[in-house]
């Protein structure tokens, strides 16, 4: 076996599922004997500097403003170690912030279909600037198409579909010790 990363980056579309395997990555791993890591969500980060929403950043501030907080804080986190990481949608797209967060981390690309992501965001309750309006479902397809390549550049993609949280961070855990079978 060998030892775990420094960080465990989860990437994917809103409604991946990000948020919810992060924190059972971590347990985990406390299961297996990797004691001691800690979860981030970053849009979670982000809300707590900026004291709003994102939808109220966004809303407010703008999309520009919100991905210039979203760079501090994640370069923030990148100094972080033994962390599990769960990003927003975009981040992806913030090559310099991906940089410096990936170095010496395992990155998994949770691999959602719209249409599953789109059910699970209004399940939630919506509140998702970029896929807000009239169908969630075309928005994130376009966002897909424009971030797909980048989110494959992950080590790893998981397929969550029809995964349960336990089972993708089961898989996600194995991945980042060396136990998986890929």
């Amino acid at each position: 076996m060998m030892p775990a990363p420094e960080r465990i980056v989860l990437v994917g579309l809103s409604g991946a599922g990000k948020s919810t395997v992060g924190p059972l990555v971590c347990a985990q791993l406390d299961a297996v004997g990797e004691h001691d890591w800690g979860f981030v969500d970053l849009d979670a980060e982000i809300e707590a500097k900026a004291g709003r929403t994102i939808p109220e950043i966004f809303a407010r501030q703008g999309e520009a403003a919100f991905r210039k907080l979203e760079r501090a804080v994640s370069r923030e986190v990148a100094a972080s170690g033994r962390i599990v990481v769960a990003t927003g949608a975009g981040w992806i797209e913030l090559r310099e912030a991906v940089e410096e967060m990936l170095h010496r981390s395992t990155s998994v690309y949770l691999r959602v279909s719209p249409e599953v992501a789109s059910a699970r965001i209004s399940a939630q309750g919506g509140g998702r600037p970029m896929v807000a309006g009239a169908d969630p479902a075309e928005k994130l397809r376009e966002l897909l198409a424009r971030r797909e390549s980048l989110y494959l550049q992950s080590q790893h993609t998981v397929s969550v579909d029809s995964m349960p949280p336990a089972d993708v961070a089961a898989y996600i855990v194995a991945l980042a010790t060396g136990r998986a079978r890929n």
